[in-house]
């Protein structure tokens, strides 16, 4: 069975070719073998590129994509998987970058992820598919056996050789053992090739490389000896003169590029860039699968309203968040001005049916009819102003302008004009709209299924008091738990050696530097060769927090914060963001540098961050949910952020049971002063900031890294250690004298 190409899966090679930089052709266009496993664990343990063996241990395999498009997915979801995915692949290579200047672009980052020319990140969506992960293929691999009395081995180049010639029964005139070796070579660049005692050498005539398979004395039949403990003593002992060679393999593709590098004037390179390392093929490093999530929207306007095309919408919705003043012309000035102009007779007549359609639309119980309405009224809205037809009004803050002007180069994780358009949209669906169906609740107007004390009056009364007290101390104005938030996590790739862009090499005492590259998975045997991008949804549970906006801004005069404002944190932080930066290197260890001043968005976010964690630990604490189960979203301009349980797996209720049986507990452990202070001495407490012991959260599920973190913004104390030293201490959050 073979596509109309003659291609079979079977007679694919088990090694690839050199094309260093190009996408690699996948033979395997006729599916292979499948195997079922939940969609979370293909789409992590199992995606495409791992090394596995089945229940037994018999046979090692590597899983390969199969074509399954996922069909289900709304357009705004698919936009938000491809801003996630830049993001992600831009921060990818700025992180290399920056500790490797140096690094060629085709050694970060994999062909689909950058532009062939410049080198930069680059994501377009037609190199990708969104599949869904319900199945995943696999193949044997490696093909390399070892003969168990007297190994000997034996490589073939696909299935489709290896049944051809199968194994021989007899191996050097005894009855052979034959089993798959276990140990594979794997290089930080993301290849990884069976066990060999033919290296690679560089061909200047070619600018490649070639292997010769056959020892000196041209036999071409080695042993592997592999009694050692360590891989550094393996030995391949040839059959004909006995001679030996270490496991030492260059990467080929590495070794030309680098090569190619250092003859035309470039640097030298080392040979421990090159070579690379025997692992066994259960190592975690043999595999680190690539992945993000997000909180879904409904509303297209998180996507849309960031493109150029709509900035004049951006300025309309940021004016009304925030009570920025807005001169906006009124209706009937509109339809004047329209009407006037005869080359757009009929247009007004249009947008006044796009509005009543809405209007019955609503009426029914319509709700996607009534959006796609009102989006084609705001459309043709949009096109009059685009167009010169009417002036649009102008925005009451000169700042906000600027910082609109300004966030095309703002790192996209902590743009605070994306961030609280998605927190308007946030608010609208995921709470307004899923209270009106019990989906959600405020937890000081809980429902039956929330609390028992619904129908007792005085229960409900000293549940309403004590919560209510609780909230106050913590400096919360509304706490609301969503029971079905809606996440989308996705996998796009893969590395090799690390999880991480840069990876260190120890060798002999010597420590480099190695870029890691970010791999796509394999293409899917589909004509296009697009690369699969695992998607799955599911809705989970949630805390919603929003601040007292009186007790921020008390808080942030009492540290000294310049130009704290009377009101309208919000705009303030829009007025005076400048970007953090993708590493926050301005938040880092500045001790003796000068200092970082006290300026209002670097504080709240810093309060934001640090009491989202100091929740997280509550609610891993009472809840049972694992802390790298718990992911956060911070809305700084809109003083909220959202704590969720972030896995992919069946929802139990986790929030749901722990507000119902421990409600009090979980608000108190976040001002016990036990969890204010350092669990593990007393530096981190006099130093202020934070570690492993007290807030921080492992990294994977840290928005920030575990930067802008540091409890001394709850419980008082030295402030964090990129101030100036001669700054005073702070006074925290939780203080009772910034309370009402």
């Amino acid at each position: 069975m073979a596509d109309t190409k003659g291609k079979d899966w079977r007679n694919a090679p088990s090694r690839r070719p050199a094309t260093f930089g190009a996408a690699r052709a996948e033979p395997d266009l006729l599916e292979p073998p499948t195997m079922s496993r939940s969609r979370v664990q293909i789409a992590g343990s199992y995606a495409p590129g791992v090394l596995m063996t089945w229940e037994g241990g018999k046979g090692i395999c590597r899983s390969v994509p199969l074509a399954n498009e996922a069909k289900d997915l709304k357009p705004t979801t698919i936009a938000l998987i491809f801003e996630n995915l830049r993001d992600s692949v831009t921060n990818w290579r700025d992180r290399a970058i920056k500790a490797l200047p140096d690094a060629l672009p085709e050694l970060v980052l994999d062909t689909p992820f950058r532009d062939s020319k410049t080198g930069e990140a680059r994501v377009e969506r037609t190199d990708f598919q969104m599949t869904s992960p319900d199945k995943v293929g696999y193949v044997p691999y490696p093909l390399l056996y070892r003969c168990g009395i007297c190994g000997s081995t034996r490589e073939f180049g696909s299935v489709g050789d290896q049944a051809r010639q199968p194994l021989p029964r007899k191996c050097n005139g005894h009855e052979a053992r034959w089993t798959q070796v276990d140990v594979v070579y794997v290089h930080w660049s993301g290849d990884i090739e069976p066990l060999s005692p033919f290296n690679y050498n560089f061909d200047p005539q070619t600018g490649g490389t070639r292997q010769i398979r056959m020892c000196t004395c041209g036999s071409a039949r080695f042993r592997l000896r592999n009694d050692a403990p360590v891989f550094s003593e393996w030995r391949y002992v040839c059959e004909g003169c006995g001679e030996t060679r270490p496991l030492k393999k260059a990467n080929p593709e590495v070794l030309a590029r680098l090569q190619i590098q250092q003859n035309d004037g470039g640097r030298t390179f080392q040979w421990i860039e090159v070579n690379m390392l025997p692992v066994s093929y259960r190592a975690n490093s043999t595999f680190y699968v690539q992945r993000t999530s997000f909180i879904v929207f409904e509303d297209s306007a998180v996507v849309e309203l960031m493109t150029p095309t709509r900035r004049d919408g951006l300025v309309t919705r940021l004016a009304k968040i925030h009570d920025i003043p807005f001169s906006e012309p009124s209706e009937d000035e509109i339809r004047e001005k329209v009407e006037a102009d005869a080359s757009r007779a009929g247009e007004w007549s249009e947008y006044e049916t796009y509005l009543d359609m809405a209007r019955k639309a609503d009426e029914g119980g319509r709700g996607v009819a009534a959006r796609r309405h009102r989006d084609n009224a705001r459309e043709q809205r949009e096109a009059w102003f685009a167009d010169g037809v009417v002036e649009r009004g102008r925005l009451g803050s000169p700042a906000v302008l600027q910082a609109i002007a300004l966030r095309e180069d703002w790192t996209r994780r902590y743009d605070p004009i994306r961030l609280t358009i998605q927190h308007d949209a946030f608010v609208h669906e995921h709470i307004e709209q899923a209270i009106a169906v019990h989906a959600a609740v405020d937890v000081m107007d809980p429902d039956v299924a929330l609390t028992d004390v619904v129908n007792d009056p005085d229960r409900k009364a000293k549940y309403r008091e004590s919560v209510g007290s609780l909230l106050g101390h913590i400096g919360v104005e509304r706490l609301v738990l969503i029971r079905g938030l809606p996440i989308c996590e996705f996998s796009f790739g893969y590395t090799r050696v690390s999880a991480t862009p840069v990876y260190k090499r120890e060798h002999n005492g010597n420590s480099v530097d190695m870029p890691v590259r970010l791999k796509a998975f394999d293409p899917l045997p589909i004509s296009e060769n697009k690369r699969p991008i695992y998607v799955t949804q599911q809705l989970n549970e949630a805390l919603y927090f929003k601040l007292d906006e009186g007790r921020v801004l008390r808080w942030l005069a009492a540290n000294k914060i310049v130009d704290v404002p009377d009101d309208h944190v919000g705009r303030a932080f829009l007025e005076r963001y400048d970007d953090f930066g993708p590493f926050l290197e301005v938040f880092k260890d500045r001790e003796g540098m000068g200092g970082y001043p006290r300026t209002l968005p670097a504080y709240v976010y810093l309060l934001l961050h640090t009491l989202s964690h100091q929740m997280m630990h509550s609610l891993a604490d009472t809840s049972g949910v694992d802390r790298d189960g718990i992911g956060e979203h911070i809305f700084p301009a809109d003083l909220s952020f959202v704590i969720y349980r972030k896995g992919m797996t069946p929802d139990l209720g986790n929030i749901s049971a722990m507000w119902r049986n421990y409600a009090e507990a979980f608000l108190k452990r976040a001002l016990d002063p036990r969890t204010l202070r350092c669990g593990s001495g007393s530096l981190c407490d006099a130093r202020g900031g934070a570690c492993p012991a007290c807030v921080m959260v492992s990294e994977v599920s840290c928005i920030a890294s575990n930067l802008l973190l540091s409890r001394a913004v709850l419980k008082g104390g030295k402030g964090p250690e990129w101030e100036p030293k001669s700054a005073p201490n702070l006074v925290g959050y939780f203080d009772p004298s910034l309370a009402e």
